[in-house]
């Protein structure tokens, strides 16, 4: 048999290299998979209850101060900080049952947060007795 393939031209021990290179190449690749994409199946499942973000879930927007003064007819702008994290700005409207407009600097409480928006009362509104 060797001797077969030493006589053979240079031609066809390329096409049959090439070609017992890809059945090499797919046999190894199924092999990966099997092996590799169940443990990261498994390392995603384990791992996922690890968060490493400083995006605040919506449980986190309680209080804030406007950056901007809101008015019932024009957007404003709020700092909201909570849970250790980063501080976030979100453009602020004022809550629906709320007319009169906020001042700069006012400490507000975020009832709704919708689309991006916050929707904000003054504090002091809710904390009367």
């Amino acid at each position: 048999m060797v001797t077969w393939w030493t006589q053979q031209g240079v031609g066809l021990q390329m096409v049959v290299g090439v070609v017992a290179l890809v059945i090499v190449a797919g046999l190894l690749w199924m092999l990966l998979s099997l092996v590799l994409l169940p443990l990261l199946a498994v390392l995603q499942r384990v791992l996922s209850s690890v968060e490493n973000t400083t995006a605040m879930s919506t449980q986190d927007y309680l209080l804030g101060t406007l950056t901007l003064a809101v008015a019932p007819d024009h957007t404003g702008e709020v700092m909201v900080t909570g849970g250790g994290r980063a501080r976030q700005t979100y453009p602020a409207k004022l809550w629906s049952g709320t007319q009169r407009p906020l001042k700069q600097g006012t400490k507000v409480v975020i009832i709704e947060l919708t689309e991006g928006v916050a929707y904000v009362d003054a504090v002091a509104a809710h904390n009367q007795p």
